[in-house]
């Protein structure tokens, strides 16, 4: 699809903080997969459960088939698992990465508590440290399980620290 980096992770990792920097330092050109499925038009803003994850991977597909210009530098903030609508977490598909074909991809990772409190803070609710601790772990194994299947390169961005991501592009 274009040169594309998936950069994933949890919500309130801080990808959106990272992205913006990258693209601060780069000719990349920051996009949301919330923005490309349009999530506000197909749920609550503070709904993180998904009610039919293949749904809105084939709508961000779609989405993505039409905004992306040809030999773009993108950089593709979103999702390796979603919370599904009962709250558990479920990978998504592998084929929605095989379409999107990243040339890169990357999981945003930090410390637990940190996104507990940003999350908190954010969205004025309780969340379970446990049950993002889980989604960290779910992402961070599924990137790494996505990177081989693809034949792509593999980057861990830890603690908002990007310079290794910086250095390949």
């Amino acid at each position: 699809m274009n040169n594309l980096i998936f950069i994933g992770g949890i919500h309130g990792v801080g990808k959106g903080t990272i992205c913006n920097k990258i693209c601060e330092q780069t000719d990349f050109v920051y996009i949301t997969a919330s923005e490309i499925l349009r999530w506000d038009e197909i749920s609550k803003p503070d709904n993180k459960k998904v009610e039919n994850i293949q749904n809105t991977q084939d709508r961000l597909i779609a989405g993505l088939d039409k905004a992306l210009k040809e030999n773009g530098n993108y950089l593709l903030d979103g999702h390796f698992c979603l919370f599904n609508s009962v709250g558990q977490v479920e990978k998504v598909p592998m084929e929605t990465f095989e379409k999107i074909a990243p040339k890169l991809i990357a999981i945003v990772t930090t410390k637990i508590d940190l996104i507990k409190e940003r999350l908190e803070k954010r969205d004025n609710k309780e969340y379970d440290f446990d049950l993002l601790k889980s989604m960290q772990t779910s992402e961070r194994e599924y990137a790494q399980q996505i990177s081989l299947k693809l034949n792509v390169p593999f980057v861990e961005i830890k603690d908002g620290n990007y310079k290794s991501l910086i250095e390949i592009l």
